[in-house]
């Protein structure tokens, strides 16, 4: 990409270089995972360039075809998947997920021409089959049934896409972007690469950016942790940031911050001490569908037994 669009703004070695007071000022007084957030947008939204008029498409420049086979590695794309890839120009990510990874994939272009292109290209290839592209609005496209999403739009573009990505996408869905963040969204995994093709043959650094669609975890729920004689209940609070999350446990006398708290996709897995127990710690791991939570705790004393949670409202009562 490099002097192809810089008029659009773009993404340069991720680096953040902060002074030793700045970072005690922009970061000490948040917890540690707003911190980690912060850092991530830091690195993630490093753009240059004067932005395109959002109103206006992005001129059509084709992904070098290593930054495409990287691409669909990175996300791990396999046979079973539904890729699309919206701006697909000639096609050229479409095929290669249909070739080399035995995917059915889609495209998305409003430019006729382009589309025909692609359409042809399955054909000679002997993927038109698994393969397709068709002229259409990106911004109207149907995104609830792909599991892997590729992008090489523009900032602007995926930022009005990020919000229809994270409501109608599935929990675990892989996005993976070309130079441009989506959105305040922070990536899962960063890849540069050199891309000879780019500037005009001059080549240039290629950015890939992935992202896991998170479930959502934020709000109160209400718990239990074993069965019969030993079954407990818990309440706990979990607020969210794309896939930064943080939480408490509500005691009688307050609430119990979480020492540990990750999701990956539907996969959360938290962590805090128990009152009664000194430094020893209950950590449970589960799965969320929907409005309901479904996997196993550690108590202190190292058992594992059942837990299963129901989200009682959609806002915490803390944070």
């Amino acid at each position: 990409m490099g002097e192809d669009r810089a008029h659009r703004g773009c993404i340069g070695k991720l680096r953040v270089t902060l002074s030793r007071s700045a970072k005690s000022t922009a970061f000490d007084a948040m917890p540690r995972s707003r911190a980690f957030y912060a850092a991530a947008m830091l690195a993630a939204t490093a753009w240059c360039g004067a932005a395109l008029r959002d109103d206006q498409p992005p001129p059509y420049i084709g992904t070098p075809p290593r930054v495409v086979e990287r691409m669909l590695s990175l996300a791990k794309v396999r046979s079973a998947d539904l890729v699309m890839d919206l701006g697909s120009g000639d096609g050229r990510i479409v095929l290669e997920a249909a070739r080399r990874f035995g995917a059915r994939a889609v495209g998305i272009e409003m430019n006729a021409t382009l589309v025909a292109e692609c359409q042809e290209a399955a054909r000679k290839q002997g993927v038109a089959e698994r393969a397709t592209c068709r002229q259409d609005d990106i911004f109207s496209a149907d995104l609830s049934p792909v599991s892997v999403l590729t992008l090489y739009l523009s900032p602007e573009f995926n930022a009005q896409l990020a919000p229809r990505i994270l409501q109608s996408m599935r929990p675990g869905t892989r996005v993976v972007s070309h130079d441009f963040a989506v959105g305040a969204w922070p990536p899962d995994a960063v890849e540069q690469m050199h891309a000879p093709e780019k500037n005009f043959g001059r080549g240039g650094e290629s950015t890939i950016m992935l992202f896991i669609v998170p479930a959502n975890a934020a709000g109160r729920w209400r718990g239990v942790l074993g069965v019969g004689s030993a079954r407990r209940e818990l309440e706990f609070s979990i607020s969210q940031e794309y896939q930064m999350i943080e939480g408490a446990v509500h005691q009688a006398r307050g609430y119990l911050p979480f020492t540990r708290a990750s999701l990956s996709a539907d996969r959360i897995a938290v962590e805090w001490p128990d009152p009664g127990a000194g430094k020893r710690m209950v950590s449970l791991a589960a799965r969320i569908e929907g409005k309901r939570m479904n996997g196993t705790a550690r108590l202190v004393d190292g058992t594992e037994v059942p837990f299963t949670a129901e989200r009682t409202a959609e806002r915490p009562d803390i944070f």
